[in-house]
């Protein structure tokens, strides 16, 4: 437990998934307990607390997304036996079945903010409609489903650094409730209004919306919240709040989105929203311009009234209303808005709290009358249930549908993956050349390949699905374990691959139409193709292991066509000629080292010959169509893959036992200005050419 003030205390807990959770019971059962521990755990942790979830971004970072919870407690109510109770509950408690939470000492990454140039808040949405001046703070209607997957997968491809930070702080200080009575006399002014026959639209859903207010608030545990972005750049901000908003609220008739507000560093309200970041602390300076400042101190008795209508007037020259309502209501409000009515000796006296129990308090009949001002908190409170859908740590890993015991699955890393198992490619000169990492199963395992053993690929998936990024990690391992070999693509969108040409023109040649596509078959024919099948004959060796084992320094070699369906596409003469010699490459490039990964988006027959298909001994199927899931691997594995699940496929070796899951990993690659090679895993490349 860190001190950061004179007044409070700060304990930081690092949250990680767990790898697996074997749970007997069915998938649906399984995300239901761990909704219902995230909401349990704003009611668990107590009062007196301020509770901050942090989704810290970092892309120079690994992994570049890492999960906070920060837990501030005033210095009067802080002891030692307190700190381990949250501590206990937190790492020992139902929500550590799920994740790991680690205590941390250090807590910069929190607090060093030098870089942070915009913020963007999101606040309830509230308008002022005039001319009936009716103030409207609408209640924030959660998605308890909400994951945070959507929104961290948004995050990920952001190219700047990003805090989302999701605060609350405990709200229950009587002396602070005068919305209490502001509710109850607005809700009486709104009545007075639908008794009078007065013609509104907006009536029924205000008055309907400060109903709810006065059945839930009074009676609720209520928190101050603070939901804002901190970024380099307003464009991130922006999409990450705007996604956090559409996944973490549902859609209701009559409803509003919650505003996002944005404030610049030129605005006095950043630096303070920036130091309450630093303390884990609630900043209310960050507000909605639309606050109206010249009807905020009016009476709400004057500022909403009914229509007048000729000598019938409900208020006079001074505003005052009339001594008694036109009407009974069935179900009166807790507080009459008239202050010259009889009041009701049955109905509670929230106003007492509000004078503080005061001689003054007892002997008034009615409350102090309240202003359009005093509502003004409600834009800032919320319900434990409101908040629900915004206060979620992630869950990124995808849960199977498939199993009745259900695992998170682990998400692969391509600069941890090859940090932890590159060992596995330099076991010997023999095996330095011929292997490849192609993921981690769902126990986090590596999933091991071989060129030797399987020299061709078919990689297939929907756009999106995570095709060409497996690419790219495939071409980094190849070109790692062959530092002179050569890869030839067949780039027909023209901008995937880009940054090969540029940063390793040595290794890559890329070709982008499929007229370029002919000469380049006839080019990997003559000076690959023909030239290692020369070498075999006078080595006397049947393939290019046994090649190098006669002293000869030969490298692999890789062609890749992306996308095949342009081939299909192509004139008869053109295609033919092209099929032929994939025929003969992938019927003897085994031999010779010579290997191709055919891929395409929608496969079939149409665009992949069947002695193609056949000689891929290695399928790679990311999120495919129902059709395509059973054409290529018989099941429909990869049709159930969910669209969240970005780089999980189905792994299908032929003559293998079983088709398996396999998670491919995030390998980030050079973006011109913004990401250096020397920034990404590429620079051990650059180190070795």
């Amino acid at each position: 437990m860190a001190r950061i003030n004179n007044q409070s205390y700060l304990l930081g807990l690092e949250i990680a998934p767990k790898r697996t959770i074997h749970d007997n019971t069915r998938p649906t059962e399984l995300r239901k307990s761990l909704q219902q521990t995230q909401q349990q755990l704003i009611r668990r942790l107590g009062t007196n607390l301020t509770i901050s979830l942090r989704y810290i971004y970092d892309p120079n970072q690994s992994p570049k997304l890492k999960t906070y919870l920060l837990i501030n407690q005033p210095h009067n109510t802080q002891t030692e036996e307190n700190s381990q109770q949250i501590l206990s509950l937190l790492t020992k408690g139902k929500l550590s079945e799920f994740f790991t939470l680690t205590p941390q000492p250090n807590l910069s990454i929190c607090q060093n903010l030098d870089w942070v140039q915009i913020i963007g808040e999101i606040l309830k949405h509230e308008e002022l409609i005039e001319p009936q001046n009716y103030y409207l703070p609408h209640l924030f209607e959660a998605n308890p489903t909400n994951d945070m997957s959507a929104v961290c997968d948004v995050i990920h491809r952001l190219d700047s650094k990003l805090i989302l930070e999701i605060t609350l702080q405990t709200h229950d200080n009587p002396n602070q409730k005068s919305w209490v009575n502001a509710i109850n006399q607005m809700l009486a002014q709104l009545e007075k209004i639908n008794a009078s026959g007065t013609k509104d639209n907006l009536l029924s859903v205000t008055l309907a919306l400060y109903q709810k207010y006065q059945q839930s608030y009074p009676s609720s545990d209520l928190f101050q919240y603070s939901i804002k972005a901190l970024a380099e750049n307003w464009g991130d901000a922006s999409v990450v709040l705007s996604t956090l908003i559409e996944h973490a609220t549902k859609e209701i008739p009559h409803g509003k989105q919650p505003r996002i507000v944005k404030v610049n560093k030129s605005n006095p309200a950043f630096s303070e929203s920036l130091e309450a970041t630093k303390k884990v602390e609630i900043s209310t300076a960050i507000e909605w311009e639309g606050w109206q400042k010249d009807i905020d101190q009016m009476l709400i008795k004057n500022a909403i009234e009914p229509q007048k209508k000729g000598i019938k007037k409900l208020s006079n020259s001074s505003g005052n209303l009339p001594d008694k309502p036109s009407f009974s209501a069935p179900n009166a409000p807790l507080l009459t808005g008239d202050i010259n009515s009889e009041p009701n000796q049955n109905l509670p006296k929230p106003y007492d709290a509000v004078l503080g129990g005061s001689a003054l308090a007892k002997l008034s009949s009615t409350p102090p009358p309240s202003r359009i001002v005093d509502l003004k908190p409600l834009h800032r409170l919320a319900s434990a249930q409101e908040i629900t859908g915004f206060f979620r740590i992630a869950v990124s890993q995808e849960i199977t549908i498939e199993s009745m015991t259900e695992k998170i699955l682990p998400v692969a890393n391509a600069e941890d993956l090859f940090t932890y198992y590159k060992s596995l490619l330099e076991q010997d000169y023999e095996t330095y050349r011929d292997c490849y990492i192609v993921g981690v199963n769902d126990e986090g395992n590596p999933v091991i390949s071989s060129w030797g053993e399987t020299p061709h690929r078919l990689v297939a998936g929907v756009p999106g699905a995570g095709k060409t990024n497996f690419l790219n990690w495939v071409i980094f391992q190849f070109l790692y374990g062959n530092p002179t070999g050569k890869i030839y693509i067949a780039d027909f969108a023209g901008v995937d691959f880009n940054f090969l040409a540029k940063h390793f023109p040595d290794n890559v040649e890329i070709i982008t139409t499929v007229e370029e596509c002919q000469k380049l078959v006839e080019k990997i024919h003559t000076e690959e193709y023909q030239r290692r099948i020369k070498l075999l004959k006078e080595a006397e060796v049947q393939n290019i292991q046994q090649l190098r084992e006669e002293g000869v320094e030969i490298q692999r070699t890789l062609w890749i066509i992306d996308e095949a369906a342009d081939i299909a596409l192509a004139p008869s003469k053109l295609k033919e000629t092209i099929q032929t010699r994939l025929i003969e490459y992938a019927r003897k490039g085994r031999k010779c080292g010579l290997h191709v990964i055919y891929c395409t988006q929608k496969p079939s027959t149409t665009i992949i010959t069947p002695q193609v298909l056949e000689s891929c001994e290695e399928k790679v199927v990311f999120r495919v169509s129902l059709a395509a899931s059973e054409a290529i691997i018989e099941t429909s594995q990869a049709a159930k893959i969910s669209k969240e699940a970005r780089g999980r496929a189905v792994l299908m070796l032929v003559g293998g036992d079983d088709n398996n899951y396999v998670n491919t990993p995030y390998i980030q690659v050079p973006v011109g200005k913004k990401v250096l090679v020397e920034d990404t895993l590429w620079r051990y490349l650059a180190t070795k050419s």
